[in-house]
């Protein structure tokens, strides 16, 4: 292979994949559990000779793609919110679908809504990015008032199939997504060669796992305790980062939570990107919103300039593998095993591979739409996906770089300092308990906007670094002080009083 094309090759389709077994331990449940909850009733429905209510259901069971970090007893209640939204958006889908102005306005505004719920009710992804392909899809099932009450029904019924398959577990293991948090952290912590930054993440959402998990079973508490004194203990001073140079920053006050920001761009950028495909005269406008959404929903700057590419690269590869599917004309049985199949891949490569996984993504939502309406032709929804996917990246990119770009990462200095000063209050008994809580949650909004804008403020980087230290060590003294693990806590203060 040629130099140059050795270099390129990384940023065209990203990172080299783990192994199989790598990706079946890290996602394998969640993709069997979405795969199951869309190919049955798909399949269902093609066998009873509804192939337009199979469908509907299939994007009811995409339910399923959801809330897999979570305890059973959390998953419960955000999996049955999170089905709700999913059939609130098939009836939207298809109530607009035969206005496309109107179908771009309303994806706009369930992307926005789905953003802040996300954000609010720490719901985790993917986010906006299902509520969209969902309500864009069903608008490709028809718009006739005559079946959409059939489309809502099916999607209910398929969204209540996924909740039971992504709960049927606890049966049998009540316990087992804290379990499986913990054993990731201590893997962490075992391992080489991580951030200590990563691996702090890694014992927080171990602690709060178990803090929300299964009651029937012993406490893992000792086991997550052991975890945060042996990090605590091996933590070098050379990775406390030091407090950046001053800066003008922006006042700290919460008159706006950091989240509307984000909110702002990807309703505005979700919303032009539809209108600027029906003005096009694109056929699946929808794909177009479902693009814009999919790029702005990037953690940080880097990663929302390599999604782009990535989206455009994984397209091209995704339209070629739907072309070959759809000329080969395969049975209809077939078509539902492989619907089924990549959404496996696609759940199993997301986190890890993007390109792989939109090369997955393309053939799936077209074999939906056509298994759902055989009438239209292939050629029909392949021509116009490529146009569209552009549409979608170049409106994504214009609403990151121009609406509000710097609004979190000024705001940024300000809540890092805020919330250093009140763990550093509370250390020496000055402070309350709230209100660093209540810092910490500012400063977790901040750092997430601030990520993902496409042009942060200068020196933005060094107060993210800061801000996660603060973070971690102002939630495990609080985690530490309300489990009464007085000596745990009696270190955190030493490091804060030590490092601050």
């Amino acid at each position: 292979m040629p130099p140059a094309v050795r270099r390129a090759l990384p940023h065209l389709v990203g990172r080299r994949p783990p192994t199989a077994a790598a990706l079946w331990a890290a996602g394998g449940r969640k993709a069997l559990s979405a795969g199951i909850s869309v190919a049955v009733p798909l399949g269902v429905g093609v066998a009873t000779g509804h192939a337009d209510l199979g469908s509907a259901a299939a994007l009811g069971g995409l339910t399923a793609i959801y809330g897999h970090q979570l305890s059973y007893r959390r998953r419960a209640r955000v999996v049955a919110g999170c089905g709700a939204v999913l059939v609130l958006a098939v009836a939207l889908g298809g109530l607009t679908g035969g206005t496309p102005w109107l179908l771009s306005v309303v994806l706009g505004l369930l992307a926005g809504a789905a953003t802040a719920a996300t954000a609010v009710l720490r719901i985790g992804p993917p986010g906006a990015l299902g509520v969209v392909l969902v309500g864009g899809s069903a608008s490709a099932l028809g718009a006739d008032p005559t079946v959409l009450a059939g489309h809502v029904a099916a999607a209910a019924v398929g969204a209540l199939l996924a909740w039971v398959v992504v709960l049927v577990p606890w049966l049998w293991d009540p316990a087992g997504p804290e379990r499986r948090a913990v054993a990731a952290a201590e893997a962490a912590v075992a391992g080489t060669g991580l951030r200590p930054a990563v691996v702090a993440r890694t014992i927080r959402t171990a602690d709060a796992a178990v803090a929300g998990g299964s009651r029937r079973r012993p406490s893992l508490r000792p086991r997550v305790r052991a975890l945060e004194e042996r990090f605590l203990r091996e933590l070098p001073a050379a990775d406390v980062p030091a407090p950046p140079e001053a800066t003008d920053p922006a006042p700290g006050s919460r008159a706006a939570p950091a989240w509307l920001w984000t909110t702002v761009r990807i309703t505005v950028g979700v919303t032009t990107a539809g209108l600027l495909a029906a003005g096009l005269g694109l056929a699946s406008t929808y794909w177009a919103s479902t693009t814009a959404v999919a790029v702005l929903l990037g953690t940080d700057a880097r990663a929302t300039r390599s999604r782009a590419v990535h989206r455009i690269t994984g397209t091209l590869v995704g339209i070629g593998i739907a072309a070959v599917l759809l000329a080969a004309d395969l049975p209809v049985g077939v078509e539902v095993a492989v619907v089924g199949l990549l959404l496996v891949g696609v759940e199993l490569l997301v986190a890890q591979q993007y390109t792989l996984a939109v090369s997955f993504i393309t053939p799936l939502s077209l074999l939906l739409v056509h298994v759902g309406v055989p009438g239209r032709a292939g050629s029909e929804l392949i021509t116009t996906r490529l146009v569209e996917t552009l549409v979608g990246i170049a409106l994504a990119l214009a609403a990151g770089l121009l609406l509000l770009p710097r609004a979190a990462s000024r705001r940024l200095p300000a809540v890092v300092t805020t919330a250093g000063a009140r763990t550093a209050a509370l250390v020496e008994g000055a402070g309350d308990e709230p209100a660093l809580r209540a810092a910490l949650d500012d400063l977790n909004e901040t750092a997430t906007a601030a990520r993902a804008e496409l042009r942060p403020a200068p020196g933005t980087a060094a107060w993210l670094h800061r801000g996660r230290w603060t973070s971690d060590l102002g939630w495990g003294l609080l985690a530490a002080r309300s489990r009464g693990e007085d000596d745990l806590a009696a270190a955190l203060a030493t490091r804060v009083r030590t490092d601050g």
